[in-house]
């Protein structure tokens, strides 16, 4: 880069040299003429230059006729200062282009610490306009080597310059997806506000998840309460439907336990003694008939299932009833009635309780 700048150097040096060619309206192009220098001898801009000679690049060869006594305007006569006041849409690499001077140096004498200008503001874009102590730097650079090779080296190297900046314009769009990549202030704000929202949405839902689960429970709970209702409702009804048919069967008074009393009772003659199915006392009918009628297997004497049963003050249907100290027993049947083995003239059969001579001990039930 320093390479350069100098042989902009030399070549401006060089211009005093060329300047007695500068003295009509045309001028041939000689080694070592820059539109620059051309532009300071003859008081224009080199956008002047190129828009009267119909150039769309920089680049002259030594034999190329230009006009050159185009007349400058103000913005050519502020160039030909080596300041320039930065346009709109103006970049430091166009104007370096445009003065034919690095950017970097543009940078350098203006003081700049990145490539950013804004519209308005005046850059120095000659080593003219430059301080003092930069002047001083560049004049060693006249003395390198002949103009015409200093020129070959800059128009060889002016590719170079185009390659950085190609390289700048390629790496800018880096800089923009940088940018992009960036969240402005709003757009993070939205997506705060999206975050939130979502987590409150999670929320309420795993909320009502769990109001669902409870009152899942709360129902299953109560489902079995009422299956447990039922079943002890069930089963107390099964337990008073078993009592009221063992009532029933006591109480029914010619029904169930008379019809038992006449079924086991019949077809059997009295023998003292005697517990058969043919023959039987009384105590040996009654232990019949209480095993056909309730399944309960009772003592076989008449004094002893009275000791065995227990007494009652309200006798029903199929209570056994004693008399004469236990010495008879007979089963009765309800409405006075009782079937018993009296004796051999008298039989097995159905008779009055008051029948029986003597007294009545009690009724007694198993």
């Amino acid at each position: 880069m320093k390479k350069t700048l100098l042989s902009v150097a030399t070549v401006t040096a060089l211009t005093g040299i060329a300047s007695h060619n500068i003295s009509a309206a045309e001028y041939t192009v000689e080694s070592g003429d820059t539109l620059w220098s051309l532009a300071n001898e003859s008081g224009t801009s080199v956008s002047t230059l190129k828009e009267v000679n119909g150039l769309s690049g920089d680049l002259i060869v030594p034999g190329d006729v230009l006009e050159v006594d185009a007349e400058p305007s103000e913005e050519d006569a502020q160039e030909n200062d080596g300041t320039y006041v930065i346009k709109s849409g103006d970049t430091l690499f166009e104007i370096g282009q445009k003065f034919d001077v690095d950017y970097q140096k543009i940078m350098e004498w203006n003081n700049l610490s990145t490539d950013m200008i804004y519209a308005g503001k005046t850059l120095i874009v000659a080593a003219s306009a430059a301080p003092a102590t930069e002047t001083v730097e560049e004049a060693p650079a006249v003395q390198e080597a002949p103009a015409v090779e200093e020129q070959s080296e800059v128009v060889e190297e002016a590719p170079a310059v185009e390659e950085e900046q190609a390289e700048v314009v390629e790496e800018a769009p880096a800089v923009e997806e940088t940018e992009q990549d960036q969240p402005s202030a709003p757009a993070a704000a939205q997506n705060d506000n999206q975050a939130a929202e979502q987590a409150a949405a999670e929320q309420r839902a795993a909320e009502q998840a769990a109001a669902e689960q409870r009152a899942a429970e709360q129902a299953e709970a109560e489902r079995q309460e009422r299956i447990q209702q039922r079943e002890a409702e069930q089963a107390e009804a099964q337990e008073q439907q078993a009592q009221q048919a063992q009532s029933q069967q006591v109480s029914t008074g010619g029904g169930n336990a008379a019809s038992v009393a006449h079924s086991v009772a019949a077809g059997k003659s009295y023998v003292y003694g005697g517990n058969s199915a043919s023959v039987v006392d009384c105590s040996a009918l009654t232990q019949q008939f209480m095993q056909a009628y309730k399944g309960k297997s009772i003592p076989r004497t008449a004094a002893a299932q009275m000791a065995a049963g227990t007494q009652v003050s309200n006798p029903q249907p199929g209570d056994l009833v004693f008399f004469n100290g236990g010495s008879h027993v007979g089963i009765y049947i309800g409405n006075g009635q009782m079937v018993d083995a009296l004796n051999p003239s008298e039989g097995v059969g159905q008779r009055a309780v008051s029948y029986v001579n003597g007294t009545i001990d009690g009724y007694f039930r198993y």
